[in-house]
């Protein structure tokens, strides 16, 4: 008798074990529920993408004049003032001619006396000649002849350089046109060689000079289009374009940068020296397939994204209507994540740890979502465009993130997604990819390091 009461004891206390394993297998897991992901989904829509490289700088004049002497001179008269506008060619100094009417008059009668001492000579030359002279004193005549050639030759020259002093220095004109912004010398004062006298600045073209990272510059080339705001005129936004790129770099802070010059197109209430921000556009597609950045992910230079089975599956929720209503996207009868099937190896989330203590999420198979492979092309901050791979009005899953935490241990995730969104050139991040286990992914942007992951423990 004792050893059948043992014996159903024993088959009572297995049905017991037993049913209460299967109703935990079985059964929805309420600590999963509430920690349940929402599949946040949004909509591939025809848009136009535009790349820009920004900087900020000042507003300058294109371009400045100065009005320089080639001789030194006596000024005769200056014809402008500061704040005259004038035109390229404009005549704006006049010089005197040194007054050497005296020593020309000395010069000339030098000359003079010169001249009649030959004719005397050459006289005495002939009554040598008459005479029966010997060789010797003709010889000496001639040479005294040849001496009062020289003479005057050299007198000649004289009177000329006398003249040349006297004529007056070339008139200055301007070399561009502008406004005057600076005199720097009056009527009857001398002038030397190379002073600068006039300064011009032509206030018709204006620039903006600023500087452009290393990894940027070779997305900028001249000619292209850029709009230019300024501090002082919030309201008016001005046109312009790239007109210089500058062949060497600065270093600032391990970094090089460049200076590129946008010239104004559009410049009606500009000044000179204000504070001006710059936006290159450097690319721009328009009425292209585009999906939020986040929603592609990039492994060994390949491009995926993740779509759900069925555009209007309960859990699914469209970024773009949750944001428009201020609240994070809820699922709506969202299935078990137990209920999906499992990769193969892949281990069970349930009951596992994740790093510093903090409890795992369950999330045991992805069977409401599959990757396909998109080719990408240009992207701006928040979207990038789809060449190929996805079709207008295709649902794509956007990672989530989530957090999970134990007392006061706190770890970030994302779900539904495997990799992070685009980072510059690559894409960056890592998250959370089926079946309760981690994957790492992706190469990070432009200056970031790779991704990193690990997978969940049991």
């Amino acid at each position: 008798m004792k050893k059948k009461k043992v014996l159903l004891w024993t088959i009572g206390v297995v049905a017991v074990v037993t049913a209460g394993l299967l109703v935990y297998t079985f059964l929805p897991d309420k600590s999963s529920q509430a920690a349940e992901v929402p599949v946040n989904t949004a909509t591939v829509t025809k848009g136009d993408i535009v790349v820009n490289v920004s900087g900020a700088g000042s507003v300058t004049a294109t371009e400045t004049g100065k009005v320089k002497t080639k001789d030194a001179g006596t000024v005769a008269e200056v014809l402008v003032k500061e704040g005259d506008n004038v035109k390229k060619g404009q005549i704006l100094i006049t010089f005197e001619g040194d007054d050497l009417s005296d020593n020309l008059k000395q010069e000339q009668t030098s000359l003079t006396s010169l001249e009649e001492d030959l004719q005397d000579k050459q006289e005495q030359y002939k009554k040598l000649a008459v005479a029966g002279a010997s060789e010797d004193e003709l010889a000496s005549a001639k040479r005294s002849i040849e001496k009062a050639k020289t003479d005057i030759a050299s007198q000649i020259e004289k009177i000329a350089a006398v003249q040349e002093d006297m004529i007056p220095p070339d008139p200055l004109t301007a070399p561009i046109d502008g406004t005057v912004t600076a005199v720097n010398i009056a009527s009857g004062e001398k002038a030397m060689d190379g002073s600068e006298l006039i300064d011009i600045t032509d206030y018709a073209n204006l620039s903006v000079i600023v500087q452009v990272d290393e990894l940027d510059i070779p997305t900028v080339k001249i000619g292209m289009p850029a709009t230019i705001s300024l501090d002082a005129l919030p309201d008016t936004e001005f046109k312009g374009s790239v007109t210089k790129i500058a062949k060497e770099g600065t270093v600032s802070n391990g970094v090089s940068l460049f200076d590129v010059t946008v010239g104004l197109t559009t410049s009606e209430g500009a000044l000179v020296g204000m504070s001006a921000e710059v936006s290159v556009t450097t690319a721009e597609k328009k009425d292209v397939l585009t999906v939020p950045i986040e929603a592609v992910q990039e492994r060994n230079g390949k491009y995926t994204v993740s779509l759900p089975l069925t555009a209007g599956s309960a859990g699914s929720t469209d970024s773009s209507k949750a944001s428009s209503e201020g609240q994070a996207p809820m699922p709506s009868g969202a299935p078990d994540a137990r209920d999906g099937a499992m990769p193969s190896g892949a281990p069970d989330a349930r009951g596992g740890t994740m790093p510093n203590g903090a409890a795992g999420t369950r999330n045991r198979g992805n069977s409401n979502q599959r990757t396909v492979s998109v080719e990408v092309g240009i992207h701006d901050e928040s979207s990038i465009e789809i060449v190929s791979g996805l079709n207008e009005g295709d649902k794509v899953i956007i990672p989530t993130v989530i957090s999970t935490k134990t007392g006061t241990t706190s770890t970030e995730m994302q779900m539904q997604g495997g990799m992070g969104g685009m980072g510059g050139a690559g894409f960056g991040g890592g998250g959370f990819s089926g079946g309760g286990g981690f994957s790492g992914g992706g190469t990070g942007g432009t200056g970031g390091a790779p991704g990193g992951g690990g997978g969940g423990s049991r």
